[in-house]
């Protein structure tokens, strides 16, 4: 009885053993069919959008970046009707819009890429002057003491990244034009002059740091004769609209007499008199236009 027990156990062992051992085959014979399948769907994607048409160029050009801040005309309200309602009596005020308005002018380096109906683009300008109109009352104050609006050490990084269409192709002289997304960054550094630093005894430098990160939609067209089958030059255009701030900060860094570096930055308020604008800023939108002439390339 006991023999007869320990045989079907064996039995029953070895062929659960069996079984296992072919379900496992089975799944590694799957797992390779899934895998060839996945293979094969990407090399007939990649076919479909003929990947290895691959072109690109790189060249020099001019870059304008203008940022817009719009503010919040209830808030800048509130201090002027007080004064108003103080000098002539009660009433109600209304403002227009109220704006500032920063442009920067740059030289400019940038490159693309392009493969099948994909696209890509960076774009790195060095702007040398701010250009500042509106209503901005940190640049306000900073004006009165005679600070200039040169700036130095100060450049934006403007790309696109999206999918567009090429058109003839086939002929030497082709056009290509594409929409996407646009992300951007600008840094502008400004030396502040010894003379607005004269009554802080133990500060030797001073210089103010601004940084915009922003994020939006754009437009791409390039212009391009091939004079050799894989060379040639091109013409690119390209236009952004951002919208969506990441990052939009102002401070201070310096150093003291000892050497040791510092960094300053104004307590947020809501009073027009304080010199951080965050709480008074309604929306910020801004629009970098390009224009960049190179040598153009296919592989």
């Amino acid at each position: 009885m006991l023999e007869n027990m320990l045989i079907v156990g064996y039995t029953y062992i070895k062929y659960t053993i069996m079984l296992l051992n072919k379900i496992l085959s089975w799944r590694i014979i799957m797992k390779k069919n899934i895998l060839g399948i996945a293979i094969f769907s990407c090399m007939l994607s990649l076919s479909a959008f003929d990947f290895m048409n691959i072109s690109g160029d790189v060249g020099i050009g001019y870059m304008n970046y203008t940022i817009v801040n719009n503010y919040d005309t209830g808030k800048l309200a509130d201090n002027l009707s007080a004064e108003l309602k103080a000098l002539i009596g009660p009433g109600n005020l209304k403002l227009g819009s109220i704006k500032a308005k920063d442009s920067y002018n740059a030289f400019m380096v940038g490159l693309s890429f392009k493969m099948s109906y994909i696209y890509a683009n960076i774009n790195v300008g060095f702007p040398l002057k701010e250009i500042s109109s509106g209503f901005d009352p940190l640049a306000q104050k900073l004006k009165e003491k005679g600070i200039s609006d040169k700036i130095n050490g100060s450049i934006i990084f403007d790309s696109q990244i999206g999918v567009g269409i090429t058109l003839m192709k086939s002929s030497p002289l082709n056009i290509f034009v594409g929409g996407g997304l646009g992300i951007n960054y600008i840094r502008t550094t400004r030396d502040l002059p010894g003379n607005f630093i004269s009554s802080l005894s133990d500060v030797t430098s001073l210089k103010e740091i601004r940084s915009v990160g922003m994020i939006g939609l754009g437009a791409d067209i390039g212009i391009k004769y091939f004079f050799m089958p894989k060379i040639g030059i091109c013409l690119d255009l390209k236009d952004t609209i951002y919208f969506l701030p990441l990052a939009n900060q102002r401070y201070y860094s310096g150093k003291l007499k000892n050497g040791i570096p510092f960094t300053y930055s104004i307590n947020s308020e809501t009073n027009t008199n304080s010199g951080d604008i965050k709480k008074l800023i309604k929306s910020t939108w801004a629009n970098n236009f390009s224009v960049r002439l190179g040598v153009a390339f296919k592989l």
